[in-house]
């Protein structure tokens, strides 16, 4: 028996999605979404294209009718292609029924976090969202993955954000300090990568009242933590310097999104 291709899949599961196929030539479809509330209100209606480019699923709307045609901080790429997840670490082949409805289920969150973005101009969900670009989400699984070595409060903190780096030179050597609120919990010594001051407590939550150096490896964690969020912060940046001489405008929906001040800003009336 032949292998259903990934579009056919998609077609199979699209009503039970709240989806239905309106039309499909080759290797695109197009499909009308109209996902469900949890208070019961009408929903938005989409027209999204799905095409299969060989290698991956790509969705994106129609016509520029309810989503901007690029928005980074909305996670729509530049050729208006959704960012539903991130491919390196949570890799969907659409090989069976099973994963095409994981594939609903993620454009179907995707454009009712768009409807909330539009209210609120921020993003929902923000603590689950990747970084911007591959470089800056590598450098965020791996703040990810120190954080939760080192305990729940700080795997909390850095998805609400509240953790962040301040780098300075002092006496000729470059220092890395890991902030928590602004406030400072440790100074990490960029040429060696380690914290610099081990006999502090450890602030995890086992409580116990551990230095650092005797407090399993979450010195290494938190020295670790500090060099990916700073990573992160760079690789971001860097990301969003990269459309500052290009033709790319920013859509004006977002209220904190760092193209304000590189690009023209073009207010948009739609989402």
């Amino acid at each position: 028996m032949t292998a259903m291709s990934a579009l056919a899949l998609l077609a199979e599961t699209a009503r039970d999605n709240h989806s239905d196929l309106v039309s499909w030539k080759d290797n695109v479809a197009i499909f009308a979404v109209q996902p469900v509330n949890a208070s019961g209100a009408p929903a938005t209606r989409f027209l999204i294209t799905v095409a299969d480019t060989g290698d991956k699923i790509v969705a994106k709307e129609a016509k520029t009718e309810h989503l901007p045609s690029f928005c980074p901080e909305r996670h729509i790429n530049f050729d208006g292609t959704f960012c539903l997840y991130w491919a390196e670490a949570e890799p969907l082949e659409i090989t069976d029924a099973e994963a095409a409805r994981r594939w609903w289920g993620k454009l179907l969150i995707f454009l009712l976090r768009q409807r909330t973005a539009a209210a609120l101009c921020s993003w929902p969900g923000k603590g689950e969202a990747r970084a911007h670009g591959p470089e800056a989400a590598r450098y965020q699984a791996a703040a990810e993955a120190s954080a939760i070595r080192i305990g729940g409060a700080f795997e909390k903190a850095l998805k609400e954000g509240r953790l962040t780096t301040l780098r300075r030179r002092h006496g000729g050597h470059d220092r890395l300090r890991l902030l928590l609120d602004g406030r400072r919990l440790l100074t990490v010594d960029v040429e060696t990568g380690q914290v610099m001051t081990r006999r502090q407590r450890c602030q995890c939550d086992r409580g116990s009242g551990l230095p650092l150096a005797a407090c399993s490896d979450h010195a290494q964690m938190c020295a670790d933590l500090a060099a990916a969020l700073e990573g992160w912060r760079l690789a971001e940046a860097k990301f969003f310097d990269s459309f500052k001489d290009s033709s790319l405008k920013c859509c004006g929906t977002m209220d904190e999104c760092p193209l304000r001040d590189l690009v023209d800003t073009e207010l948009s009336i739609a989402a």
